[in-house]
C-alpha cells in the first residue's frame, strides 16, 4: 500500500483568527464546541444556514493566541463569520492562504513521517496538532483516506523544500487531485462540491463527529438538535459499489420508487467503479442493492458497501 503526499495548498484555504474572541465567534456560529479546545487541539465544526444546511466544514487549530481554520470555500466563511461579529467582539480574520502552504499526507508511512518532522505528531489525536518550535511548520492528525493521515502547514516559501524533503523518501509518491479523490471516496469521506453543499444538513452527511449536542445555540441547531432527538434522517450518505461508471447526481432506485442520488464517482486503477450518494435511511444498510439509471443511456447495478469513514462516524453516533 502506497503513501501519498498531497499538495492541497490551492483545494483548501487557510483563515487567521486573532482577538480576544477568536474561538467564541467560531463557537456561536458553528456546530461544535470551541471552547474546550485547548492550545495543541483542534476540531471539525460545520457552518449551517438558518434552515442547518451545510455552508463549509471547517478545521479549526487552537495555537494559542490565534487561531487557524483550514476552509473550503474561504472568502465564503470569512465573509459569512464577518457578517456576524458583534460590536463588542475583539476578533479579526484574515485570509493567509497566500501566506501559508499546506501538504496532505495519507499512507501507512504517514506516522512515521510526521514523527520526524515534528516529534509526538504520531501519538496525536485526530485533528490535534505539534508545531515546530519556531512556528515553521504545524503537523496534525488529519481523516485517514488510506491508513493514517497528516495535514503539514507552513510558510508558503518553505512549501516546496518541505515536498521534496518528503518525497526523497522511497515510500512516499506524490498524488494528483483524481488520486485524491478517489481515495477520498473510497473512504467514504464527504467533499466540497459533492457532499459539503447546502442541498444537505449535517447529519445526512454523516458529520456526527462535527456537531456538539450539549453546547450553547448557533445557526440551525434547532433543526438539527429535532432531528437528532427524533432520529429523524430523510437522508443519510453511503458508499456503494457500481458495475459501471454514470454521472455524478444519476439517481438511485430500488426497482419501485427513487431513493437517492449519487453525488461523487470514482474510478479505481482496478476498473472497479466505486461512488458515494444519499439515500433514505431504510436503504442505508450493507448488502443493499440498487439501480443507478438517469435521463440518458448510462445505468449501473449499485450495493451498499461498508467504508471506514461512515462506519466510525456511525459508531461513534
Amino acid at each position: 500500500m502506497e503513501t501519498w503526499l498531497f499538495d492541497r495548498s490551492a483545494q483548501q484555504g487557510r483563515l487567521e483568527l486573532t482577538g480576544r474572541d477568536r474561538l467564541d465567534l467560531l463557537h456561536r456560529m458553528s456546530t461544535n464546541d470551541l471552547l474546550k479546545l485547548k492550545p495543541g487541539e483542534g476540531c471539525s465544526t460545520v457552518l449551517t444556514t438558518a434552515l442547518a444546511r451545510i455552508i463549509d466544514r471547517l478545521i479549526v487549530y487552537h495555537r494559542g493566541e490565534t487561531a487557524l481554520a483550514l476552509a473550503n470555500q474561504t472568502e465564503t466563511v470569512r465573509a459569512w463569520l464577518q457578517k456576524h461579529i458583534f460590536f463588542q467582539d475583539q476578533v479579526r480574520l484574515r485570509n493567509v492562504s497566500g501566506e501559508l502552504g499546506q501538504l496532505e499526507l495519507q499512507g501507512p508511512a504517514a506516522a512515521a513521517i510526521a514523527e520526524q518532522l515534528a516529534p509526538g505528531a504520531a501519538a496525536l489525536a485526530l485533528h490535534h496538532f505539534v508545531e515546530v518550535p519556531d512556528g515553521q511548520l504545524l503537523v496534525a492528525r488529519t481523516f485517514g483516506l488510506v491508513g493514517d493521515g497528516f495535514t503539514l502547514v507552513m510558510p508558503a516559501a518553505n512549501l516546496e523544500q518541505v515536498k521534496a524533503a518528503i518525497l526523497a523518501r522511497n515510500a512516499v509518491m506524490m498524488g494528483d487531485e483524481a488520486r485524491y479523490e478517489s481515495l477520498r471516496i473510497q473512504a467514504g469521506l464527504p467533499g466540497p462540491g459533492h457532499e459539503l453543499t447546502e442541498d444537505y444538513i449535517p447529519l445526512e452527511a454523516n458529520l456526527w463527529d462535527s456537531v456538539s449536542f450539549s453546547k450553547g445555540c448557533y445557526i440551525g441547531q434547532e433543526i438539527i438538535a429535532r432531528m437528532e432527538s427524533r432520529n429523524r434522517l430523510a437522508k443519510t450518505l453511503v458508499s456503494l459499489r457500481l458495475d459501471g461508471p454514470v454521472p455524478l447526481r444519476t439517481r438511485l432506485s430500488d426497482g419501485e420508487r427513487e431513493v437517492g442520488t449519487l453525488t461523487s464517482v470514482a474510478v479505481l486503477d482496478s476498473g472497479g467503479v466505486v461512488a458515494l450518494g444519499f439515500v433514505k435511511p431504510d436503504q442505508a444498510v450493507p448488502g443493499t442493492r440498487l439501480q443507478a439509471a438517469g435521463d440518458g443511456v448510462s445505468r449501473a447495478e449499485a450495493e451498499v458497501i461498508a467504508a471506514p469513514a461512515i462506519q466510525a462516524n456511525r459508531q461513534e453516533k
